[in-house]
């Protein structure tokens, strides 16, 4: 019988073997095995144990006993997703009633927040100034005596163009994308940047350094770095850089994370500490659909499934058995709130889902 359940729980059993599971599951000692499956297999011990199981499973086996004329195949979702949805409503509970969503105020006059939480994008510019980016309209921006264009916003899009070589001065801006929200900005060398909530980039209006393109990221951003040999392109983050020439990835290096990484789509890249100079001997280098993670100062590399970690370029939220506590302040970013939890046991559950278009 071993077998029949580990094949229920694989979505590889067959009608009748359903129908036997079904009969050996009346056996109370037989339905007790089954639930410490269950309980183990999803990681939710803690949220099975608030509802009445034996009263769950009888209401199922009795179920189906009284219908055996329907047809049989209406029975196999029912009885194979039963104590999926059993556990579903139990945690769902748990959510509800132990989590909280508090709506972040759009005005807040303490001084110490963050920039990536107030509610609207902004353009610090090289002389100090500030700009609101409204996503909805098109717009040109000028420096603060309005003397030169410095970038063109089409809606929530900012465009750098080169002016040449003539400018040798090395002038920065600084974009910051709140919780909420994402932007996209193109830079003078054609590089195209794509910024998730809760992101400040700094970077040069002008890439005029003889030697690289540097940028300087808190939060996470997808690159499409436009390929230029002569000048290596590096993002600059608390606890790691990334070197490339030209290629497609991803970093994620926010200030309330444990730890930093890279995600390579295309090409290659090389990643070191901020305190290493940018030489051949450092660094480690990471292949198409491979993470570097940065954890208490080592660098770890791994496969992955790289959709799950650019999906939020097209508004998608993507968990894949990811940690309650990690999702949540995945959430807090998507949607500008903030999630207090009040049942810690919750934080080590994991769960998969994905998600595009849905309100919180």
């Amino acid at each position: 019988m071993k077998t029949l359940v580990i094949k229920y729980f694989t979505n590889t059993i067959s009608e009748e073997e359903l129908l036997s599971l079904k009969i050996w599951l009346k056996k109370p000692e037989n339905r007790a095995y089954f639930k410490e499956i269950i309980q183990s297999n999803q990681e939710l011990d803690l949220a099975f144990r608030q509802i009445d199981t034996e009263k769950a499973y009888r209401h199922i086996i009795d179920e189906t006993s009284e219908k055996e004329s329907i047809i049989r195949n209406v029975y196999i979702p029912v009885l194979k997703y039963a104590a999926v949805i059993i556990l579903l409503l139990a945690t769902t509970f748990l959510i509800y009633t132990n989590v909280d969503l508090v709506q972040k105020a759009e005005t807040n006059t303490d001084t110490n927040t963050p920039k990536s939480q107030q509610s609207q994008i902004t353009l610090e510019l090289g002389d100090g100034s500030v700009e609101i980016l409204n996503e909805n309209i098109n717009q040109t921006i000028s420096n603060k005596q309005g003397s030169a264009i410095v970038a063109k916003q089409e809606k929530d899009k900012l465009k750098y163009e080169s002016v040449g070589a003539n400018n040798k001065e090395l002038i920065y801006n600084r974009l910051t994308v709140p919780f909420g929200k994402r932007f996209e900005i193109e830079l003078s060398d054609g590089t195209v940047v794509q910024l998730n909530s809760g992101t400040i980039l700094k970077y040069p209006v002008t890439f005029t350094d003889p030697n690289s393109r540097d940028v300087f990221l808190e939060g996470e951003a997808f690159f499409t770095v436009q390929e230029n040999p002569d000048h290596p392109f590096i993002v600059h983050t608390k606890k790691m850089n990334v070197r490339v020439l030209g290629t497609k990835f991803n970093v994620s290096s926010y200030e309330n994370e444990d730890t930093s990484s890279a995600v390579l789509l295309e090409g290659s890249v090389k990643v070191f500490k901020p305190n290493e100079k940018d030489n051949l001997e450092v660094g480690t280098i990471i292949s198409p659909k491979q993470q570097a993670v940065i954890q208490n100062g080592e660098f770890s590399v791994q496969e992955v499934d790289v959709q799950k970690y650019i999906a939020w370029t097209k508004g998608i939220l993507y968990f894949d058995n990811d940690r309650f506590a990690d999702i949540v302040k995945e959430l807090e970013r998507h949607y500008n709130l903030k999630i207090l939890n009040n049942y810690q046991e919750l934080q080590s559950v994991r769960y998969t889902g994905t998600f595009q278009y849905k309100t919180i």
